[in-house]
């Protein structure tokens, strides 16, 4: 379990993950060795899954958008390698619910994202998609 000095790490990490382990040891008030501790059992027990490089879309031409897929009948593994073959998909689950899964596509133009679309409609048992423009960034702690 996360205490209170697992969280500020986390929350610091999530913030900025090239932040050093002597930064971090200095705002969280421990020693360094047991910043490097903590932060190799979060590694270790898949608390800590990852550290990202954000790549940035150009502001001006760039679009991101989630499409909700319905199959009839579902068929989410027929599609992983499809969804595996197109960079732009950013995040891809499936879901409970109405819809069987959900992806968060960033396209470098609307026209990338009208290709992508173009291609989705030979996936195999595609019933139904709904395609939702994200409009501003409200948060991001990716």
């Amino acid at each position: 379990m996360a205490d209170q000095y697992d969280q500020k790490i986390l929350a610091l990490l999530v913030d900025d993950a090239r932040l050093s382990v002597s930064d971090i040891s200095r705002q969280v008030n421990l020693s360094r060795s047991a910043v490097t501790d903590r932060i190799r059992r979060m590694e270790e027990n898949g608390t800590i899954t990852g550290y990202h490089a954000h790549t940035s879309v150009s502001k001006e031409e760039g679009v991101t958008a989630y499409l909700a897929l319905t199959f009839r009948p579902m068929s989410c593994d027929l599609v992983q390698p499809l969804i595996d073959s197109i960079p732009e998909v950013k995040m891809a689950h499936s879901i409970s619910g109405d819809l069987d899964l959900i992806l968060l596509v960033q396209a470098s133009s609307m026209a990338r994202l009208s290709q992508i679309r173009i291609e989705m409609d030979e996936w195999p048992n595609l019933d139904k998609v709904v395609t939702n423009m994200c409009l501003s960034k409200r948060i991001d702690r990716w």
